[in-house]
């Protein structure tokens, strides 16, 4: 019997990457390749910039994993070929708008650019720093952060593909989403107290479209999985939409059903259940 769906679009953290954000859920990888072998492509749609990708999947460099979707749908890469496919980076007026409530609202900003730069001022590197975040996301801005010390404007030609609010309180929320919607952009909330900001033409939905429209299929020949804010509106278009159980009930609400959570397998169940069974 075929495989219900042509091609499986997977989110990195919280849903193919179990408690260790640099190492795959159990099964995944398993559970990934059997997909392949039974002819469905296998790709992941993350949010993290292509520099940053888990210290496993640089290691092993699966030889079924062709296509790569970074920073939310903003870059698809062709693996094979080393080649960047589609970028969707924020327009001048985009990146103004969102620098302009950056400072109105009094939030620490990184804009991260098309080779996976964190742009961020010195300032707002020792607010984040200072404050509570994770291990991970520390880790990253100590690798890749390069000093701000222009303004944020003035980085639209290294094409600013995604914008990170890592720290919103919550009494913002109403301002911040109302504003950014007024602005044209896509914000997106990822993790309390966390939204993610992208190209109105960029998200992981559009560039999976694409991905999948190079193979001669559309979304509806798509199962996706995702636990995030960034992951909603792929879950609601694709053929079937799996929420994971670590997931939010706003983005579990948006899928066709919710697997268990990532730390307990549930991305690889998921396969196993609603792709490779008869």
């Amino acid at each position: 019997m075929s495989p219900r769906y042509g091609l499986v679009a997977l989110d990195l953290d919280g849903t193919a990457l179990g408690a260790d954000p640099e190492q795959f859920a159990p099964g995944l990888l398993e559970a990934a390749a059997d997909a392949a072998a039974a002819g469905v492509e296998v790709l992941f749609a993350t949010g993290r910039p292509r520099p940053c990708m888990p210290a496993q999947l640089v290691q092993l460099q699966p030889s079924w994993l062709h296509t790569l979707i970074c920073c939310d749908g903003a870059q698809v890469w062709d693996l094979d070929t080393n080649t960047l496919l589609w970028q969707k980076a924020l327009e001048l007026a985009e990146l103004t708008a969102v620098a302009a409530l950056g400072r109105q609202l009094d939030l620490p900003v990184e804009y991260i650019d098309a080779e996976g730069r964190y742009h961020v001022t010195q300032s707002d590197l020792d607010r984040l720093l200072g404050g509570r975040l994770g291990e991970y996301h520390r880790g990253v801005l100590c690798r890749r952060a390069v000093p701000l010390t222009v303004l944020p404007e003035a980085l639209a030609p290294l094409g600013i593909v995604k914008v990170n609010l890592p720290v919103v309180p919550l009494e913002l929320y109403p301002a911040l989403t109302c504003a950014l919607a007024q602005a044209g952009v896509q914000g997106m909330e990822c993790g309390t107290g966390s939204f993610e900001v992208t190209s109105p033409q960029a998200g992981k939905q559009a560039a999976v479209a694409f991905a999948a429209k190079r193979l001669g299929l559309d979304l509806k020949a798509v199962m996706a999985l995702g636990d995030s804010g960034n992951d909603a509106a792929l879950l609601r278009a694709a053929g079937w939409g799996v929420a994971m159980g670590n997931a939010p009930a706003a983005v579990q609400q948006a899928a066709d059903a919710v697997a268990p959570a990532n730390t307990q397998g549930g991305a690889a169940w998921a396969i196993r259940r609603w792709l490779l069974t008869e």
